[in-house]
């Protein structure tokens, strides 16, 4: 394959390296094995290092790396995929913003490694499966540093407000499990939700997953008034 022929992925708008593993799976789902994509990305050691992680986890292939004008340009190739075989149930508790991104990003990088993750929303976290709902920032806090947050997250850190996180879960493959006192409790209905197949039960159904799984995440867990 010549260079015109590479894939080109341009993900140096972000800092989440779960984002560019991402882009870099969406752009070689319909490749064969062997198929090499160039990607540009953010020039860090941090986010480096975990790209060499997903690649050494996953069967891609990390040929090379040259820094140019704080970024860095990869050549990544498409290897025969390994499976993790691992299970992650992640429990999300609450809407709240600063409390739910950091399982979601747990979450996100879970299901770039090709591990089995299971989504469990209960509590107020329901509304994050809505059409359309904005996550705010708890408290008085809330309504006036809501907005400047999210600018930040999106513009300077390239972080995925929670319905960009649900919506890259889902086409990953993760499932999903509702709470259905909650949908009743905080007025979500099926119509509303933004993931097509899921499994509706209720905290038995939890345990039995954590006791299945060989990572579990929890954000914190709240009780929002409905």
């Amino acid at each position: 394959m010549t260079t015109q022929e590479q894939l080109l992925v341009d993900a140096h708008s972000t800092w989440k390296p779960y984002r560019v593993a991402y882009e870099v799976i969406k752009a070689t789902r319909e490749q064969d094995v062997g198929s090499i994509v160039e990607v540009i990305a953010k020039n860090d050691e941090g986010l480096l290092n975990d790209l060499r992680t997903w690649c050494n986890a996953t069967g891609y292939e990390l040929l090379d790396t040259k820094p140019s004008n704080g970024t860095v340009r990869l050549l990544i190739r498409k290897g025969e995929p390994k499976h993790s075989g691992k299970t992650m149930t992640v429990i999300m508790s609450t809407a709240s913003l600063e409390d739910a991104v950091y399982p979601l990003d747990k979450a996100s990088a879970g299901a770039v490694l090709g591990m089995n993750v299971n989504m469990v929303f209960e509590g107020a976290a329901v509304r994050l499966l809505k059409h359309g709902y904005r996550s705010r920032l708890s408290g008085l806090a809330g309504g006036l540093f809501t907005s400047m947050v999210e600018r930040v997250m999106s513009n300077e850190i390239g972080w995925p407000l929670p319905e960009q996180s649900i919506r890259m879960l889902d086409d990953l493959g993760a499932r999903f499990y509702i709470c259905s006192p909650s949908m009743y409790g905080y007025g979500v209905k099926a119509e509303d939700l933004v993931v097509s197949e899921y499994t509706l039960g209720a905290v038995v159904t939890w345990a039995d997953l954590l006791a299945r799984s060989d990572i579990q995440v929890f954000s914190k867990a709240r009780f929002d008034k409905p």
